[in-house]
Parts: structure tokens; C-alpha cells; sequence
């Protein structure tokens, strides 16, 4: 990561992270984190170690926040300092532009930023594992065991694969539109296009993908987390999509909803394409995925009710601060004679493009309930082929180059380009 970051919190903060909103984390145990507990020791320290090049000012007990993060600064021009403020005050925020104080964080933005701090972190130390690894073939395997699960066993890296996993949720806003059949589906299409994929069954009450996919014995979340070796061993599958499928007991459903950011994290890079299924009621974890995601798949069915659910769901992202940008919004079941098109569903939601997915019929339910998705891919069958080109358009843009990212950000014409889809969002929820 290059240079370390400091972290200055008062002494209950540091003992309780849950308190800034970093639930199940162990600050004094991160390596890329230089943690302090005092101003005094913070100011001391930061400004006479040039291994540290970030500082976060959460709190401290013996200075108040604002005048710390005026010190450091003071100190250390160059140094870039964050300060935390939970209450967005005006006054709090004046006094920082005036003292040069980089960014003043709420809550939200701090949670981000330091999951993406130790995204970074886990990455680099994954290339140093890999860059030994590589230079001593014979002790591949004694590193991968060590190591799991934070990395792959990855014998070959596609040219065009890129160095960060595509996270891509399905969501709708109400039950029953699809969620599971397009999630199943999608992995299936992305691994057949030579894609390592994991398909993650985030429906951590209810999911059946691996029923889907007639997976006996998958792997559960749950039991990913607690057994690296495990996890190891599902992650050296070649013949069909990784799967970690839901938890078998419900309870274990709001346990395991905390730890997974943190195994997402752990896997970040392992992967080319990160399918996420998701449950029908939106929570807080829907949240977590929402902001890590890359794309997100959001489907409406022919119900009116559905579309309703729709605006109702963004407007919740809207209170929420959860950016839609990336949202690709598909209409799911559209056949001749259907109750909506895609262009009546673009309609009611401002305008906004809407991709189509055609009706396959009885086969899909057939299919599924049978345990062979692999099979409904291989017939052919119209949602499938549909779905395949939408996913080709939202895949390939993970793809681009930056001359092709550009000229779609001038809205030239074409159905999944993500530029264009987030400007014409611009403005949504009020």
C-alpha cells in the first residue's frame, strides 16, 4: 500500500470498534494500521515517522478531534489527514478548510474507506504471496495452504482477466422475480466464458442455488468462514462455478450477514466475476454489497407491483447514500403479449434504460427444480441466450480500455453502457 495509515481513537473506540461502525473488527490486530490511542502520543509519533502517510482522526481523550488533525497537518504539510465527524456540523467543517484538513468523513465514508484500506492491503499481501510462490513452483502447494483463504490457487491468469474481482448483485425490490434463476444463470454463463466465478448465495435464509445447480454437499458460508481448508478446496474447482451457498440453519443467517464483507474482502481479486443471489428483504447487508459492487443486475417481473417495489428500493438507496449508478435494470419474463415491456418498465422508472430477458417457459422451472441449470444453459433455451447478452455488454465493460470507457461516458449508443446509464439517473429521489 505504500505507506502505512495511523489511526487515532479514544481508548473505548479502539477497545469497541462496533461503536464507528466496524462490527467484528480487531483494530490493534490489522498490519497496514498503525493504531494510537491518545492525541499527544499520535502527534508525537506521526510527525517524526515518514512511514505513514495517511492519518484518521476518529477521537481522543486528551484532544479534541479538530485540533489534532489541525496539528498533524500543522506538522506535516504533506501528510493526509481525514478527519471523522459523525455530526456534520458547518462549524466543524470550516475550521478543517481552514486548517487544510483533506476530507471530513461521516460515518459512512469512514466504514468505506477503511474496508478499502484493507481490501488494498490484503491484495498486496496476496501479489507477495504469489511473487514467492511463483519463484519456488515446487512449494505451491505448502503456500496456498498457508495462505488460504486469502488468495486463489490460480496455476494460469487469462490476458483478459483483470486484477479485481466483478462483483455483480441481483436484486429486485420484492420477491419473486427471478433473483436466484439469473444469479444461477449468470454464473454459469460467466464461467462459460472462461471467467473464474464465484457464485455467492447472499439469500442467507432461503437460498437454493446450489439445489439449482444440484450441487449435493456444497459448501455453506458458515462453514467457509470458520474452515480455510475448506474453502481451499472448493476455490481448486475447474468444472463449474465456486459456490458457497447459504447457511443450512436460519438462525445463522444474521451471524454470518457480518462476516461476509470481510470474506469478500479476503477473496478480492481471486476471482474475475463475483455473482452475488440475494434475499427478497432488503437489510443492512444489502447495503455492504450494494457499495462494493461493480454492477448490479436490479430485475422487475410483469408485475405492476413490482415496478412500485422498484422505486421504492432506490429511494431507499437514495436516503441511504448508496450510489445507483452501476444499477443495470432488466425486465425479466417478456414474451409477446406480456403486461409490460421494457420500454413501458423505462417509463415508469423516469426514463431510465431497461434491458429485456426473454420468457423461457415451463423448461426453466423444469430444469431447475431437476438440479441441471448446466443443461437448461446448454439447450438454448431464450432466457439464457438473453441473459448472455446482457451479461456480455455488463461483463465487457470490466474489459475496456480507457478510450472505450470514455466514449461511453459520451453516451454513444449501446444497451449496457454504464456511462450513459448513470447519467440519465442523475438527480433521482427527489
Amino acid at each position: 500500500m505504500g505507506a502505512s495509515i495511523a489511526l487515532c481513537a479514544d481508548v473505548q473506540t479502539c477497545e469497541n470498534p462496533q461503536i464507528v461502525g466496524l462490527d467484528g473488527e480487531n483494530l490493534d490486530a490489522q498490519p497496514w494500521l498503525k493504531l494510537y490511542r491518545g492525541g499527544i502520543d499520535t502527534r508525537t509519533e506521526v510527525s517524526r515517522d515518514g512511514d505513514v502517510g495517511e492519518v484518521w482522526v476518529v477521537s481522543c481523550d486528551d484532544v479534541e478531534a479538530i485540533n489534532l488533525a489541525a496539528a498533524l497537518k500543522s506538522d506535516r504539510p504533506e501528510l493526509v489527514v481525514r478527519l471523522m465527524d459523525q455530526q456534520g456540523g458547518g462549524s466543524v467543517l470550516s475550521r478543517a478548510h481552514t486548517a487544510s484538513i483533506d476530507e471530513v468523513m461521516g460515518k459512512r465514508a469512514f466504514i468505506k474507506r477503511y474496508h478499502e484500506a484493507k481490501r488494498l492491503a490484503s491484495r498486496q499481501a496476496e501479489e507477495a504471496i504469489s511473487a514467492k510462490a511463483d519463484s519456488a513452483p515446487d512449494k505451491r502447494s505448502e503456500v496456498l495452504a498457508l495462505a488460504a483463504p486469502l488468495m486463489l490457487a490460480e496455476q494460469s491468469r487469462p490476458a483478459h482477466t483483470v486484477a479485481r474481482s466483478f462483483l455483480v448483485p441481483v436484486v429486485s425490490g420484492s420477491g419473486g422475480a427471478g433473483k436466484s434463476t439469473v444469479a444461477v444463470l449468470s454464473a454459469l454463463i460467466s464461467h462459460s466464458m472462461g471467467r473464474r466465478t464465484l457464485l455467492l448465495d447472499y439469500d442467507l435464509q432461503f437460498g437454493d442455488a446450489a439445489v439449482m445447480m444440484g450441487v449435493e454437499n456444497p459448501l455453506a458460508i458458515d462453514v467457509a468462514l470458520k474452515r480455510p481448508d475448506k474453502l481451499a478446496q472448493e476455490l481448486e474447482r475447474s468444472d463449474r462455478p465456486t459456490l458457497l451457498a447459504a447457511p443450512e440453519r436460519l438462525e445463522m443467517a444474521e451471524s454470518v450477514a457480518q462476516s461476509v464483507p470481510e470474506l469478500l474482502s479476503r477473496l478480492e481479486g481471486a476471482f474475475d466475476v463475483v455473482v452475488a443471489n440475494t434475499g427478497a428483504s432488503w437489510a443492512e447487508q444489502h447495503a455492504a454489497l450494494l457499495e462494493r459492487a461493480t454492477a448490479t443486475l436490479f430485475l422487475i417481473d410483469q408485475r405492476s407491483s413490482s415496478v412500485r417495489a422498484c422505486r421504492h428500493a432506490l429511494e431507499l438507496c437514495s436516503r441511504c447514500g448508496i450510489a445507483t449508478g452501476q444499477f443495470q435494470f432488466v425486465l425479466n419474463r417478456c414474451a409477446k403479449g406480456a403486461p409490460l415491456t421494457p420500454i413501458d418498465a423505462s417509463f415508469a422508472l423516469q426514463g431510465v434504460p431497461v434491458a429485456e430477458l426473454r420468457d423461457g417457459g415451463r423448461d426453466v422451472e423444469d430444469y431447475l427444480s431437476a438440479g441441471a441449470a448446466s443443461e437448461l444453459l446448454e439447450s438454448g433455451n431464450e432466457l439464457c441466450t438473453s441473459l448472455a447478452q446482457v451479461l456480455a455488454g455488463l461483463l465487457s465493460s470490466g474489459d475496456d480500455s480507457e478510450t472505450q470507457q470514455a466514449e461511453q461516458q459520451k453516451g454513444r449508443p449501446g444497451m449496457m453502457r454504464r456511462g450513459r446509464h448513470g447519467s440519465r439517473r442523475k438527480g433521482w429521489g427527489k
